[in-house]
């Protein structure tokens, strides 16, 4: 599970560079259209922006349904199969339907074609047709308390229905950020080549492009406990990623409070990365009796992974927030 919330953050997080830039536009792309007219059609380029920013905002505003379906599980797995009456029943709001569903139809309704990401959004959006019902009725039946007048009835017979929809809704959603990571990967590169080398564009686009690398390849590198295969790419990215960092530092003449506060962001999630790099080289996530207790109580991978999750939302939040220049 830790792996996925890292990856899932890096989707998560990932995204909202992309839209957040220069005012919704991947760099490289803001000046051609600063010069359209508002009475202009808008272009394809524009378009494809349009629609990228679109399934942006469906990763970013929707819920996160293989969360929401372990979380159910895990809290109502007992109750809801068990002879005694519910004393307490609540869902997931329907917001976390809506905000995937309705970003997903307008980026649809968009022209530009985008196979890996419009496929698994028309898949998805009849999984959600099937839940939002079952959502709604159980809705209504949790606020108005109908598990204290039925002791819970309603709410154990209609649950097989709704886990399996909820189901249908995660799987197509890993395939939705599975494309969405693809075409994160295209634009993220194609900032990085369009920006002029040594310009501090082309360090913000560096940075972003190794921190991304460097988060995916933590997901094996933790997977695996830390085996010496796949630590290697993993030190060359975030030695990739300081280099960005320290030559976006040289170029930067901003010194404002929001800038100093992003350079320690951005060093401290290289740092983080290294820090579980020797972690892992000096035994500390080698699993022994001695550990037991240790790592029943806090497991050393989980909680490096989270961090450096964590680590890397920060930085790509720090970007938005922040026009150090």
């Amino acid at each position: 599970m830790q792996a996925r919330c890292v990856w899932l953050g890096l989707l998560v997080a990932a995204g909202v560079l992309l839209a957040g830039c220069d005012n919704g536009q991947a760099p490289g792309r803001a000046a051609a259209r600063q010069g359209q007219a508002a009475t202009e059609q808008p272009s394809a380029e524009q378009i494809e922006i349009e629609k990228y920013n679109a399934y942006v905002d469906a990763a970013n505003r929707g819920g996160n349904f293989a969360a929401i379906l372990e979380h159910r599980r895990t809290e109502y797995s007992k109750q809801l199969t068990s002879k005694n009456k519910l004393t307490e029943y609540y869902l997931f709001s329907a917001y976390d339907i809506s905000g995937l569903r309705d970003n997903l139809k307008k980026a649809l309704a968009l022209s530009t074609p985008m196979p890996e990401l419009d496929e698994p959004a028309k898949e998805m959006l009849v999984a959600l047709e099937k839940l939002e019902p079952i959502h709604s009725e159980l809705a209504n039946y949790a606020d108005t308390k109908g598990y204290l007048s039925d002791g819970g009835k309603k709410g154990k017979d209609m649950e097989p229905a709704l886990d399996a929809a909820l189901e249908s809704v995660a799987v197509e959603q890993v395939k939705f950020y599975d494309g969405l990571s693809k075409r994160d990967e295209i634009n993220t590169q194609q900032a990085f080549d369009e920006a002029e080398k040594g310009s501090l564009a082309y360090y913000r686009a560096g940075i972003v492009l190794y921190a991304k690398q460097s988060v995916r390849l933590s997901s094996e590198f933790f997977q695996s406990a830390g085996a010496e295969a796949s630590v290697k790419p993993f030190e060359e990215s975030l030695g990739k990623t300081a280099q960005m960092i320290e030559g976006w530092h040289k170029q930067s003449t901003a010194k404002t409070p929001g800038c100093t506060v992003l350079l320690s962001q951005m060093n401290q999630f290289v740092g983080k990365g290294r820090q579980a790099i020797d972690t892992a080289r000096t035994g500390g996530y080698k699993y022994n009796e001695q550990r037991q207790m240790a790592w029943k109580n806090s497991n050393p991978i989980e909680r490096d992974a989270k961090f450096f999750g964590k680590s890397f939302d920060d930085v790509i939040n720090g970007l938005n927030a922040t026009t150090c220049s």
